[in-house]
């Protein structure tokens, strides 16, 4: 076993004060935002009925598709941290009297970063998709197995969309419901009000979707006008229903496609038509948000350097607020796509030709040894304390 060079010491022991901040905060960071997802799971318990091994499956699918944003926030915020903690601790001093520059500290950063930009294409291109398909199959599973799910008598039930449902009385044995008032506004040209004395939920498989067979009952329609309604009365009626805010068709969401499956539906749409839009920006999106996980890491590396900054607090504040800006950005410039007023295939790219513009003044600077802000914050404090003089002065 041959001993390790000076460059090989360095660089591994690099990594090492990467990984240990970098795993707190991916470990934090995906806590604090599935969290954020626990009034949905405990919405599905307690109100929906949902068993604890569909919600435990729910939560395994979820992580997925946190983890494509909370990965690249946490290798900024890890990359932050070492630095500044090597640069408080003059460490980063002791490393250039012995001779090293900036750039030769550079290689374990871009091995850490470009290991995260793949983990984060990963995620994007195949983690997700298969999260979110496999969310909607076990909703299905669930539905045709729980046709009355979330069913509750004598409230008010809006969770089917463009539908208000009341059900006056659900038998414990029978599940079959008696007394039912339901507002149908999903024609909002022609809505219809329907009752129907007795009623039962039902999965069609044949139609992939919910169903709801009424008996003895009417409906009741009407338009604009108030001489334009009818009456119709029933012996028996279905009705078709859409939970859980997507469809239970065949048919995949551009979230839910993998990027082979999105090339392909690519070529069969109209170029400028809606759907090619939306496919067009989500392919992009998928290779866009890799690339700016590998921007952001590049981006750390002089701002943890840079002797202004002090105290970890200050580091995850700046780690989080880079990534804001950036996630800001990206948000709204691929959304833009959407109105026709951006390029669809350049709107996710905005977000890392501006970053790339920083990174490379960030390094520059960082690399002759200069401030990150050609003026210095007790500069701009003067020059603000001079402007508020002169305000008062006049």
């Amino acid at each position: 076993m041959y001993p390790l060079t000076m460059p090989a010491i360095l660089y591994r022991y690099l990594l090492q004060e990467i990984m240990a901040p970098f795993g707190a905060s991916l470990l934090a960071f995906t806590t604090i935002v599935f969290l954020g997802r626990m009034m949905k799971v405990t919405q599905m318990i307690v109100v929906k009925g949902v068993g604890l091994v569909e919600v435990l499956k729910s939560c395994v699918y979820l992580f997925p598709y946190l983890l494509v944003f909370t990965l690249p926030m946490a290798a900024t915020v890890g990359i932050l941290l070492a630095l500044m903690r090597l640069s408080v601790d003059q460490e980063v001093t002791a490393l250039k009297t012995a001779g090293l520059s900036f750039t030769q500290l550079l290689p374990p950063i871009l091995v850490f970063s470009l290991g995260t930009a793949l983990l984060a294409l990963f995620f994007t291109a195949y983690g997700s998709p298969w999260g979110q398909k496999a969310t909607r199959d076990l909703m299905m599973e669930v539905l045709k197995r729980r046709a009355d799910l979330g069913i509750k008598e004598q409230v008010f039930n809006t969770d089917f969309q463009g539908l208000m449902l009341f059900v006056n009385h659900v038998p414990a044995r029978t599940g079959k419901m008696e007394g039912i008032f339901i507002y149908d506004s999903r024609d909002p040209e022609n809505p219809n009000t329907v009752y129907a004395k007795k009623g039962q939920l039902d999965f069609d498989p044949a139609q992939q979707t919910l169903m709801l067979l009424l008996a003895e009952g009417r409906v009741m329609r009407w338009g604009e006008g108030l001489t334009k309604w009818q009456t119709v009365e029933f012996k028996t009626y279905q009705l078709p229903l859409n939970l859980f805010s997507f469809a239970l068709k065949d048919k995949k969401s551009e979230d839910e496609m993998y990027l082979g499956e999105l090339w392909r539906n690519l070529a069969k749409e109209r170029p400028g038509s809606e759907q090619y839009i939306h496919l067009v920006v989500e392919l992009n999106r998928r290779f866009a948000l890799p690339c700016g996980a590998f921007l952001l890491c590049l981006i750390a590396m002089p701002l943890g350097m840079s002797s202004s900054q002090h105290g970890r607090t200050w580091g995850l504040i700046l780690g989080l607020l880079v990534f804001l800006v950036y996630y800001v950005v990206f948000t709204a410039s691929w959304r833009l796509a959407f109105s026709a007023r951006l390029n669809p295939t350049l709107a996710p790219w905005v977000s890392n030709l501006l970053f790339t513009g920083v990174a490379i003044y960030l390094w520059r600077r960082t690399v002759r040894e200069r401030p990150l802000l050609p003026v210095s914050w007790m500069q701009w404090r003067e020059r603000l304390r001079g402007i508020r003089i002169r305000i008062k002065g006049k």
